[in-house]
């Protein structure tokens, strides 16, 4: 009997819990419509005479790459699996990847070398982080840990295992330094926390969401270290002070899973980018969105941006890996296309193409945009204009990033390699 009535109270509980949910949201909505109601811009409309970077472009004889002044100029090789999660040091010398091969691994930006191989206590990785005096790096991923290892300069391979963070009840989506002593990791199980290295312990919970939290952010370089952005599977992108552990600022994105974000360049406005396909970009002073951007309207564009191997049919790549490559696995995140929507289909959607990664240039006016299924677009974030694309992987691209000094952009792929990217003048 008594277990009746506990299922009972179970399925009572979990109903005015998901009630709650939908109330919440329904009142973010609300918000959401009065903001916009009084809002009597937003950046495309303010940036109508901002000079194009498309008025002297001859599309029909180049290739939009040639706009954004970047050139490919190395390939890092040395993983054995898909790479999962990339990462620049501070001060833009040294580069961390993280693959399900089991191992982190340190490269010198400048010459491509390999500096130091970290085994991971764990292969299920999801992400890594390095610390900004390049001593300390971190994984986490589906064992519900995070791991800090010790960098050894003088050990080509090694494990110096620092701390093993352990509170979260599910996976961690992702980590990021703080600084040299506090790490951040966001979960599945709907928290943020905030961890003392030096004290191995615990310091703050974050608990507001209502979802996974897919997605972490800190601010940019030489700004306050203290706030951070979360957005998950609650549609709901929210800002924070890690002093407090109330939330500063929430934005309703969307009936749709936030699985990235990202700080503008100078700190004063977030980009998120959802299963969707949107990328949204909200104005924390002005407390609202002030752009959007969407490859629906994109299509003539679009098509000159595809790599050779893109299969306008399937809306895919033609996965073909590098002669010795040993990928194997499943996926993180499986696409839900269908060849009903291919790229110049009639009926066409490219909103239901995820948007997996977002990064800026160091002056904010490019927008480095990875989508599921078309590789990294790049978007002028003044006019909503596409203006070039980073391509050249044999598969997947899951990852970009900006250097922090603006001389560099890397590309991380399940193709098991890391592109390096520079303005062509370098």
């Amino acid at each position: 009997m008594s277990n009746v009535v506990t299922q009972e109270l179970f399925f009572e509980l979990e109903e005015r819990i998901n009630k709650a949910r939908d109330d919440t949201k329904q009142l973010y909505a609300q918000i959401n419509y009065i903001k916009a109601k009084n809002q009597d811009s937003d950046l495309i409309s303010m940036a109508k005479n901002v000079p194009s970077l498309n008025d002297s472009f001859d599309i029909s004889k180049n290739t939009f790459t040639s706009l954004t002044n970047l050139k490919k100029i190395r390939t890092l090789k040395g993983h054995h699996n898909k790479i999962v999660d990339t990462k620049w040091s501070k001060d833009s010398s040294t580069i961390l990847s993280a693959s399900q091969d089991g191992f982190m691994l340190l490269w010198e930006a400048s010459t491509g070398f390999k500096k130091n191989a970290v085994l991971l206590d764990n292969q299920w990785v999801l992400s890594c982080a390095i610390s900004p005096n390049n001593t300390l790096v971190a994984s986490a991923g589906l064992d519900n840990h995070c791991t800090i290892y010790k960098i050894q300069p003088n050990n080509m391979v090694q494990q110096n295992i620092v701390s093993i963070f352990k509170g979260h009840s599910g996976y961690i989506s992702e980590c990021e330094f703080l600084s040299d002593n506090f790490i951040l990791t966001a979960s599945g199980d709907m928290t943020a926390c905030k961890w003392d290295i030096t004290k191995g312990a615990k310091v703050m919970e974050f608990s507001e969401h209502l979802g996974d939290i897919l997605a972490l952010a800190i601010t940019k370089e030489n700004n306050n270290t203290n706030i951070f952005a979360t957005a998950g599977s609650d549609g709901h992108c929210l800002v924070w002070d890690s002093r407090q552990p109330g939330s500063v600022q929430k934005f309703l994105v969307g009936n749709t899973d936030v699985g990235t974000l990202q700080f503008f360049s100078n700190n004063n406005a977030i980009a998120t980018g959802s299963d969707d396909g949107l990328v949204r970009l909200f104005d924390l002073r002005a407390d609202c969105k002030i752009s959007e951007y969407s490859l629906m309207d994109k299509q003539n564009s679009l098509k000159y941006l595809l790599p050779s191997n893109f299969n306008s049919k399937k809306g895919n790549y033609n996965h073909t890996l590098n002669s010795g490559s040993s990928y194997s696995g499943t996926p993180l995140s499986a696409g839900r296309h269908n060849e009903k929507n291919s790229l110049f289909s009639q009926d066409s959607t490219y909103d239901t193409e995820g948007v997996v990664s977002i990064d800026f240039s160091k002056s904010g006016r490019l927008m480095y945009t990875v989508y599921s299924n078309y590789g990294c677009i790049i978007w002028d974030t003044l006019k909503g204009e596409l203006v070039g694309s980073l391509q050249g992987h044999d598969n997947k691209i899951n990852k970009v990033k900006a250097s922090n000094d603006g001389y560099g952009v890397l590309t991380g792929s399940w193709d098991e390699t890391i592109n390096i990217w520079t303005p062509v003048s370098m």
